[in-house]
């Protein structure tokens, strides 16, 4: 019997199981999924429960199976939805989606294959010789011979200033999923919003949805909005002209010609970059370390707003807030935030020039933190402490090899540990999508199974 434990019932780890489900094997299997949150297959991104926070990606190419990527629009059908195929569904839809495909994968397994779904907290692993056992916070051991880390995403690290008091506040949430954020935040409240990338916008457009009336202020270093999707262009491919190139600049360079190419001809941007969809990850893969960290300093920001879109529907609300002046974007970099008479008191300087403002209520829209040595999470502390993991050279991620084998300290590909999904964002850089990691979950599956 082979015992395979995932740790983490999002997205990533519920694709990973369905694709377990579907494997055939001679010996029987045993599909442990340990998820602490209420129900499996939403994770961060499709736990919530609101209308206005939509997928990034149309629905006709968001199939969980990398082989059926209309499968959630052929789904949506068959269930009364009245959604077309270049739709952005609200992503709580999505998070049904996958639950259902995971039903149907274990109404439908092989007789030998068994799934088991703990409502818990892996909190640690002990190590024996080609296998172990994952402790639950609960009590219960799990005997496994592979075991899949299927994180997904953490809280956000707090806004990087020296006097963090401010993080005590009952009015600062680092947490914008958390499910008493808006019940908190009262109406007239001056709102700041730390990030301007696509948690801003949810959090912006659910603010609009219940009638905020208050001032909203979101700042990042840049000050930079995700750019909106426009559908229907299509452009050439040229991937054969990146092939084999080491350096940044040369790549850019072939992008940005290709840009004014396609708007010369009457086709758009977007297409260009979704050419690269197919091939970002060799051509990350095929970088030196240096390159990897000049993108990281001076290109990825820009590269988020291109690549990570908001849907039509999102833009327009943001634009008629900016346009009524509620809602302002922000450029510059904190400095201090101090809490006075219930109130933070804000410093953030933009070129050399200070800047101050004060809010009410803060809001944390950073994105996941990726830096493992700084996550509150006993399991985390306790594979990093024993030697059986390591932060990737970048420090975004988990260091592993391409297909999922976790690196120890010594930078060994191990037998018993493997990831997928937003931890491999450092080894790949496209990882944290549904089109990458339905990817990864059927190749990690078959792994799983064989090996």
């Amino acid at each position: 019997m082979r015992r395979i434990t995932i740790i983490g019932g999002g997205a990533s780890g519920t694709l990973l199981a369905i694709n377990l489900l579907r494997q055939q094997s001679d010996d029987r299997l045993e599909i442990n999924l340990v998820e602490k949150r209420p129900a499996v297959g939403g994770g961060v991104a499709f736990s919530t429960e609101q209308e206005v926070h939509l997928l990034n990606v149309p629905a006709a190419k968001m199939g969980a199976f990398a082989d059926e990527i209309d499968h959630f629009h052929t789904w949506l059908t068959t269930r009364g939805f009245n959604y077309e195929h270049a739709a952005f569904v609200p992503r709580r839809i999505f998070g049904d989606y996958l639950r259902e495909c995971l039903r149907h994968a274990n109404d439908q397994r092989e007789p030998n294959i068994t799934l088991n779904i703990f409502d818990d907290e892996a909190v640690d692993i002990a190590f024996g010789e080609n296998k172990a056992q994952v402790i639950l916070k609960g009590g219960d051991i799990l005997y496994s011979e592979k075991i899949a880390l299927a994180f997904g995403n953490f809280l956000p690290p707090h806004p990087s200033v020296a006097d963090q008091v401010f993080t005590k506040s009952l009015k600062y949430f680092q947490d914008p999923w958390s499910g008493n954020v808006f019940d908190k935040i009262d109406m007239d409240d001056t709102v700041l919003i730390v990030g301007t990338g696509l948690s801003m916008v949810d959090v912006t457009m659910q603010l609009n949805k219940l009638g905020h009336r208050g001032e909203i202020d979101a700042i990042s270093t840049r000050g930079l909005l995700p750019a909106v999707h426009k559908l229907g262009f299509t452009y050439p491919s040229f991937n054969d002209e990146l092939t084999d190139l080491t350096r940044i600049t040369d790549i850019l360079k072939i992008v940005r010609s290709h840009a004014e190419k396609a708007s010369a001809n009457g086709s758009d941007w977007r297409a260009v970059i979704d050419n690269l969809r197919p091939i970002t990850q060799s051509l990350w893969l095929g970088l030196p370390l240096a390159e990897k960290k000049y993108f990281m300093q001076h290109l990825s920001r820009y590269w988020n707003v291109a690549r990570h879109r908001m849907p039509p529907e999102a833009a327009e609300t943001i634009d008629e807030l900016r346009g009524t002046g509620q809602l302002q974007i922000l450029k510059g970099r904190l400095e201090q935030i101090q809490v006075d008479n219930d109130q933070f008191e804000v410093l953030y300087r933009n070129f050399g020039t200070e800047h101050r403002l004060q809010a009410d209520v803060i809001v944390n829209c950073t994105g996941s933190e990726s830096r493992f040595d700084q996550i509150d999470s006993s399991l985390v502390k306790g594979l990093l402490k024993g030697g059986r993991i390591r932060p990737d050279q970048l420090r975004f991620g988990l260091d592993a090899t391409p297909d999922g084998k976790l690196m120890n300290v010594n930078g060994e590909p191990s037998e018993l540990l493997y990831t997928l999904g937003t931890a491999l964002k450092g080894i790949l850089w496209e990882s944290t999508a549904i089109p990458e990691i339905r990817v990864q979950a059927k190749q990690l599956a078959r792994q799983l199974v064989t090996e």
